[in-house]
């Protein structure tokens, strides 16, 4: 069985979780592309025997000595033959697609750069750490292009379709519509601003029969009220964004911001990048002045925003910062791609600060119940005792905080759970994680930060006593 079906944009946004104008879907959903036409093609069967692991497919397409936890063990590979290595542009031309082609197909159906289009081309798609393709391999099974196979043991084992997948008969048929219903496919497209495992929970959700007999519910802590004026405005600015992000030409944007951090009422211009659900609200993720004065990244509060409409400038306008001009004239503009390549850089959302090394202590048991197999964040990798002492030695200056800080390691239990993690330097995301847990973890680095927590403790236990 030798599948050729191409990667149009049809089939794209049925292998993709969410719009495809936001590029982390596009990639994703040509990186499943790949691995459907891989597994149902001989050179899938001839590797695989009838049911296999990921395990087991992880050797066949990687190699034997293939090392998929930490995203430095992939990147070390210089294999340019290496599976993990290659680039989307070099996964088309080895299933006979041609680029050009592809490329001006894509481009008529979303608004996607030539920039960025070129960084797509280039980019590897399977440079992955095992978590995100063992998703991927779930994906499939839960869209019914693989099949889960009941067996003992820990491992997953996995079976591909007997006969040729539906998604290469039904995606080949251009009359075919969607399963879902019109107003699904309205929420599932909004639920693309979100967590990326979310789309697809959305669908099986608006697939699960009436409202009345549901069995799976999603629950996400949203700050404004429902049913409000003000989640009416939300939503307005939103469809107005997305509007603006349909048409050919994204120009600046005159808002009236009120930023509670600040304390003040402030009109900003704002480049708009994309919309990120995250700290329990809807933000735009923008470039330009900021409600500090400043020219740079910002993340402006939907509901925040006083204007009552969203008002377009020329770019040849007063107003609009020369930076953000200067981006413009060198066809340089900012992309989503841009804020999710910051926010995997570094644990926060505020994905524009400042970053610093954090060091953690778990208590082991603690650990081993809640923290096995969770991830923090791409940045966060488990260390031992020892490594955690050498990071304290390098990022302490000051030689009396690392000889305390180094003095308290020492009294710690060696076997306890040690992990290190890049962090936005004053964001509110991984502190307020990080208060939640309370006596279960320790920071031993950065000294500051552990000062700060310490301070807040001691003031939360004084209005106890």
């Amino acid at each position: 069985m030798n599948p050729t079906f191409c990667p149009n944009p049809k089939i794209l946004q049925q292998l993709a979780n969410g719009s495809l104008d936001q590029m982390q879907n596009l990639t994703r959903a040509i990186r499943l592309w790949v691995l459907l036409s891989w597994l149902y093609s001989d050179e899938g069967y001839n590797a695989l025997a009838n049911s296999f692991t990921y395990a087991d497919w992880r050797q066949a397409f990687f190699g034997e000595n293939y090392k998929d936890e930490k995203q430095e063990d992939i990147l070390n590979y210089a294999d340019p033959n290496f599976a993990g290595n290659k680039t989307t542009k070099q996964w088309l031309i080895k299933w006979d697609v041609s680029v050009n082609q592809w490329r001006q197909s894509l481009q008529k159906q979303i608004a996607i750069a030539d920039r960025d289009l070129d960084e797509l081309l280039a980019e590897k798609l399977f440079a992955q750490v095992r978590k995100s393709l063992q998703n991927d391999f779930d994906l499939l099974v839960s869209r019914n292009w693989l099949q889960r196979v009941s067996d003992a043991g820990r491992s997953k084992n996995y079976r591909r379709l007997q006969t040729t997948p539906s998604i290469l008969a039904r995606l080949d048929n251009s009359n075919t519509e969607s399963n879902l219903s019109y107003k699904a496919q309205i929420y599932l497209d909004m639920f693309s601003f979100l967590d990326p495992s979310l789309p697809l929970l959305a669908e099986q959700v608006s697939a699960a029969g009436d409202e009345d007999n549901h069995r799976v519910f999603l629950y996400v802590d949203y700050l404004v009220p429902e049913s409000s004026s003000l989640e009416d405005a939300v939503d307005q600015f939103q469809s107005e964004l997305q509007e603006i992000w349909e048409s050919e030409n994204i120009a600046p944007l005159l808002l009236t911001y009120r930023s509670a951090h600040q304390n003040l009422i402030k009109e900003c211009v704002v480049y708009p990048v994309c919309i990120y659900f995250m700290d329990r609200a809807k933000y735009l993720c923008g470039y330009g002045s900021t409600p500090k004065g400043e020219i740079n990244w910002y993340k402006y509060r939907l509901d925040r925003i006083i204007s009552k409409r969203l008002e377009s400038l020329d770019w040849q306008d007063t107003r609009v910062p020369q930076l953000l001009k200067e981006k413009y004239q060198e066809n340089n503009l900012p992309t989503p791609k841009t804020v999710n390549d910051m926010l995997k850089a570094a644990w926060g959302c505020d994905f524009y600060k400042e970053t610093a090394l954090m060091v953690l202590r778990f208590d082991r048991t603690f650990a081993q119940s809640y923290l096995q197999g969770i991830s923090i964040h791409h940045t966060c990798s488990a260390i031992d005792c020892d490594r955690a002492a050498r990071l304290i030695a390098q990022y302490t200056p000051n030689p009396e905080h690392r000889e305390a800080i180094l003095k308290t390691l020492q009294s710690r239990p060696a076997d306890d759970a040690y992990y290190q993690v890049t962090y936005r330097v004053t964001d509110y995301h991984p502190l307020r994680w990080l208060r939640a847990l309370g006596s279960q973890v320790e920071i031993l680095l950065p000294w500051d930060l552990r000062q700060k927590i310490a301070v807040e403790i001691q003031k939360t236990a004084n209005l106890y006593q």
